[in-house]
């Protein structure tokens, strides 16, 4: 059966992330592309021999060819176009974040909850070959309990609409999201948040470019997690993710061919790099889920708390206190 995907956006994520994984996956068609500027659409139509192009993104959901809906769109178009993908009947990939806000996310899954319609939120973390590996020794106790973990991203600005809080919800929401859902997912529940940051680079307008914030989870385990677009502009994408047990210590990083480094048991561990990337991987769960009716390791409930915990953040940085999480409504 030949899965057909409407796509929403015409920017970095569907044009560098999705599409180019679509185009791999056998049984799978991209019918139809929305973008703004028409032209960008267009491009990618040509690049990725998509048949329909639009610059009305109701007509790619109404689409009675379209079974399946990615919304690669701008944060602040997210609610709209996913709850109106689902009341089509479309199941639905959605970008991370969720939404901008906590209420906003929450409708979404509620609409998801009650529609029988599929919708997985694109937190890539889950699926990336290094951080699930991490996971599967964290898990098995091969660091034994976990005490303290760092996890880093680091940018220069994307600039455009990311420059404005009230749009991308900083750096924290839009960027930082990935290792605080990994961070949940991997140690449970967030009691306290403190941070600090601010406006650093001149690219921003009004969003929160940077930040460090401390992380007290329910189990005892503290995280430090930075984020950063302040950095210049020809800086390199970088992460880190250390997390250091009673056994040993791990670290994972984009920087080495030896994405997964562990000492434990008075010894050294190297695990490579694997060959398909998390874009792929989510996109085989998802489709798996829609075809087989295999649910992935994520709910959208899980979207919503990492939304909260990024946005916990900001609220820290803004009152100057320790924040907890449940505050975030």
């Amino acid at each position: 059966m030949v899965i057909r995907v409407g796509i929403l956006g015409s920017g970095f994520a569907a044009r560098e992330l999705h599409l180019p994984v679509l185009s791999m996956i056998s049984d799978v068609e991209v019918a139809s592309i929305f973008g703004i500027p028409y032209e960008d659409a267009l491009f990618l139509a040509r690049r990725f021999k998509i048949p329909k192009v639009t610059d009305d993104w109701r007509s790619v959901i109404n689409d009675p060819n379209v079974d399946v809906i990615l919304v690669a769109t701008p944060t602040y178009t997210h609610r709209a176009m996913a709850e109106e993908a689902i009341k089509a009947g479309k199941d639905v990939m959605l970008e991370k974040p969720i939404a901008l806000t906590v209420r906003d996310g929450e409708e979404i899954a509620k609409m998801h909850e009650t529609s029988g319609v599929k919708l997985m939120v694109a937190h890539c973390l889950r699926f990336w070959p290094e951080y699930v590996r991490a996971r599967e020794l964290i898990m098995a106790g091969r660091i034994g309990e976990p005490r303290v973990i760092r996890a880093y991203r680091l940018s220069s600005h994307p600039g455009r609409w990311f420059r404005f809080q009230e749009l991308s919800g900083g750096v924290a929401v839009d960027m930082s999201i990935h290792d605080l859902d990994y961070l949940r997912w991997t140690f449970g529940s967030v009691r306290r948040v403190y941070a600090i940051g601010g406006i650093y680079s001149s690219d921003s307008a009004t969003s929160i470019d940077h930040f460090m914030a401390t992380l007290e989870f329910d189990n005892g385990a503290i995280a430090y997690v930075e984020g950063s677009w302040a950095m210049p502009r020809n800086f390199p994408f970088t992460t880190y993710f250390e997390v250091s047990g009673t056994g040993g210590l791990m670290t994972v990083d984009n920087q080495s061919t030896a994405t997964v480094e562990a000492y434990v048991d008075n010894s050294y561990y190297r695990y490579s790099p694997m060959v398909k990337n998390a874009y792929y991987l989510e996109w085989i769960a998802f489709l798996n889920w829609v075809s087989k009716g295999v649910k992935p390791p994520i709910e959208p409930s899980d979207a919503v708390e990492a939304l909260r915990l990024a946005l916990s953040i900001n609220k820290s940085i803004t009152e100057g206190r320790v924040v907890n999480p449940g505050e975030v409504r």
